[in-house]
């Protein structure tokens, strides 16, 4: 067995895929005769108390809720960077892994490497989307990357964008994936088998103006104009402005907190993600899991997340036709839509999370191993 490693994860976001990443990276490490693990958490994060309760020694950091919590909380960071060193410092931490980067990093990670921990990024994004193109999350992104000892992608689509992007040491670049988010009971992982009409859609997630909900929204009207009775709900806070809806369209704009979010895919056919430019998405992890075939756009680590079409129907394009034309063919073939779910239950989500942790600690160990290796 390698050497134990006592390991620093930590993520100070409150909502999202940030906290439920971070609980399923937390649960796997955790039981781990390898690892010592501690865990650093927003004390407002929806997943506070459900990643308490895994067992690991947690340091509770109060963060702030709302932008007017964000500039309020401003004057506390210093402090903040300073328990972050004292923590390390104190339990002989040698790497922090930061599950996925947050606006305070510029100051947190400094703190962290000079109580002597490495330091080990998660990269989500390596460039900006559309609608966030804009001049401080380029340095933001470009901070976060230069400074990470360990950088660690979770698509080849990603990995890609760091290399043209950043052109970073071979050594310090490692890849690993996003496993199957473990919602619901047992009772929540069935068969999916199409039924009769009108089929369910789902588009979950933040409304985002890179992510082609005119396209899909368009498409729906495709559908109507075809008679193929199907209907889509559009659920997800966000403030991107939509085209007028057609009737077979339903927009809840609310935020959809974690513990609803198994309720929200029960009686879902499809999930669709007519995203026209992507890194990887959060919501395929959740589909993936609870059975639920995607019909996803080929564009960025959303193919890879599919496996090229073995586990999603993937569009020929990201026009709303390219879209209307993949959901009436996932519909169309109920033979094929039943072996999809079937193949995606057949996947066991705790060993692909355990395949995942061991890529993050063999990221950890590496930077270490490149710490300790004399300048030549």
């Amino acid at each position: 067995m390698a050497d134990r490693l006592p390991l620093f994860l930590w993520y100070l976001g409150r909502r999202g895929a940030g906290p439920r990443y971070t609980m399923e990276l937390a649960r796997e490490l955790a039981g781990r005769p390898d690892v010592e693990l501690h865990v650093a958490l927003s004390r407002q994060s929806e997943l506070f108390a459900e990643t308490c309760a895994i067992g690991a020694p947690v340091l509770a950091v109060d963060t702030y809720s709302g932008m007017g919590g964000f500039v309020a909380s401003l004057p506390r960071v210093p402090s903040i960077a300073r328990t972050l060193r004292s923590y390390v410092a104190k339990h002989r931490l040698p790497a922090a892994l930061c599950t996925m980067a947050h606006l305070w990093n510029c100051a947190l990670v400094p703190a962290l490497k000079a109580g002597g921990a490495a330091n080990c990024l998660v990269v989500h994004d390596a460039a900006p989307h559309a609608g966030e193109n804009y001049g401080i999350r380029h340095m933001m992104i470009r901070r976060d990357i230069c400074q990470a000892d360990a950088i660690i992608t979770l698509s080849e689509a990603v990995r890609r964008q760091v290399v043209e992007n950043y052109c970073p040491a071979p050594d310090r670049l490692w890849s690993s994936s996003i496993a199957p988010f473990r919602y619901g009971a047992a009772a929540d992982r069935r068969p999916r088998i199409l039924g009769e009409p009108p089929y369910r859609l789902l588009f979950f997630g933040r409304l985002l103006p890179y992510k082609g909900l005119d396209q899909l929204i368009e498409a729906m009207q495709l559908l109507a104009g075809r008679n193929l009775p199907v209907t889509l709900l559009v659920a997800g806070s966000g403030g991107a402005d939509l085209p007028p809806l057609p009737p077979n369209v339903d927009l809840d704009r609310s935020w959809i907190p974690e513990s609803q979010i198994p309720s929200l895919f029960a009686d879902v056919d499809l999930v669709v993600l007519p995203y026209q430019e992507a890194s990887q998405s959060g919501v395929i992890p959740i589909a993936r899991h609870l059975g639920v075939p995607t019909v996803v756009t080929p564009v960025g680590g959303l193919l890879e997340q599919v496996a090229f079409g073995a586990a999603g129907f993937v569009a020929q394009g990201t026009s709303a036709a390219a879209l209307a034309q993949a959901i009436g063919a996932a519909l169309a073939d109920k033979q094929a839509y039943a072996r999809m779910s079937a193949a995606l239950l057949a996947d066991n989500s705790d060993e692909l999370w355990a395949r995942a942790a061991d890529s993050i600690l063999a990221a950890a160990r590496g930077a270490l191993a490149n710490r300790r290796r004399p300048v030549s």
